[in-house]
């Protein structure tokens, strides 16, 4: 049997790249490849908060990921959600705004569920993405 690739390859954003977990698995489809990452260390919050659509390799990512920070949602923290300087889906949400890929996906711990989550949801819903 041959497998021929009909299929375009997704380009994706990878925001809060940590590791690369996403790309890792992403990528092991072979639908997906990772045209920029961004990765938060001690110094990296500002500089996510000055990444620009023009600024990116590719400015049209079809897909964007993120696992924005989980601190300020997680029973293991205060629990400040919004409030906490480490809520960085606004920062997140202003790229999908610029960028407007076909899909996003994000990751986050349950604590956003009661803390954050409507947020989230309004947010894409009211820039016209269907969630789930």
């Amino acid at each position: 049997m041959y497998y021929y690739r009909t299929y375009k390859m997704l380009k994706t954003l990878d925001l809060f790249s940590g590791i690369g977990g996403f790309a890792v698995g992403l990528e092991a489809t072979n639908f997906f490849k990772t045209t920029c990452f961004v990765e938060q260390e001690p110094y990296c919050k500002e500089v996510l908060r000055h990444v620009k659509r023009s600024d990116l390799p590719d400015p049209d990512p079809d897909v964007i990921v993120g696992g924005f920070p989980c601190q300020p949602f997680s029973s293991a923290g205060l629990q400040k959600a919004q409030s906490d300087s480490r809520h960085l889906f606004p920062e997140m949400f202003r790229l999908i705004k610029e960028c407007r890929p076909s899909w996003v996906i994000g990751e986050n711990v349950i604590g956003i569920v009661k803390l954050g989550l409507d947020e989230v949801l309004t947010d894409l819903e009211n820039e016209g993405y269907a969630t789930r």
